[in-house]
């Protein structure tokens, strides 16, 4: 029987995941020597994998306590959200690759999966849903810097957005259905700049929601 080895990469994104579903809420110490031990390797890559999070501003290290899972106030929300709009304007203006069959018909099979959530809300598919749309949109952004920063502002912003989309999941799933129903026109379309502008029409909706949420332990000061 063969053992599939972790790669730094996969863990990177599993710890990512976690983070973003608040599987580690704020204020959650990742030890290294835990980690090493649950994915059955040594504390070095763990501890590149954790400086990694630490670089999207996911993680911050405490002299004294170790490396911690980060919090956002109300004031740095708002900033990170106030970025992705004017970030999601650019998507079809700085050097957008070309958009293909295969964009197309990934949105297609996305919006099909975003369709069922409606009657069969499931958090963790949302997530897979909506990081695959990102996924996607990302990849087609042509500036190497925007994409870099557009993918760190998503995943600081997105364990805030996914408690919401816990409490509010027949809105969110009717939103994302909406989204990727527009998205999968402009693609249809090769029209690079709309999906820039859907994406900042969609974030400011859901920037909103955010700021309206009545939730007590939503976790932002």
């Amino acid at each position: 029987m063969t053992v599939e080895k972790h790669t730094t990469a996969s863990i990177f994104e599993t710890l990512r995941d976690r983070i973003c579903l608040l599987d580690y809420p704020p204020g959650t110490v990742l030890r290294e020597a835990e980690l090493a031990k649950e994915f059955g390797i040594s504390r070095t890559p763990i501890r590149a994998v954790l400086q990694r999070l630490e670089h999207g501003s996911l993680v911050t290290v405490r002299d004294g306590v170790g490396t911690i899972v980060t919090d956002l106030n109300k004031a740095e929300l708002n900033d990170i959200y106030e970025m992705r709009l004017k970030m999601a304007e650019l998507i079809g203006v700085l050097s957008p690759r070309e958009i293909t069959p295969d964009d197309e018909a990934t949105a297609a099979r996305l919006l099909k999966r975003a369709k069922r959530l409606v009657d069969a809300y499931s958090p963790s598919e949302y997530w897979q849903i909506n990081h695959a749309q990102h996924a996607l949109i990302a990849d087609l952004i042509g500036n190497s810097v925007l994409r870099e920063v557009w993918d760190q502002l998503y995943f600081r912003s997105a364990r805030f957005w996914y408690q919401e989309a816990s409490r509010a999941h027949v809105g969110v799933a009717q939103d994302l259905v909406a989204e990727l129903s527009e998205v999968s026109r402009a693609l249809r379309e090769r029209d690079a700049m709309a999906v820039g502008y859907i994406q900042r029409n969609f974030i400011a909706f859901g920037f909103a929601r955010l700021k309206a949420a009545t939730n007590p332990d939503l976790p932002i000061s």
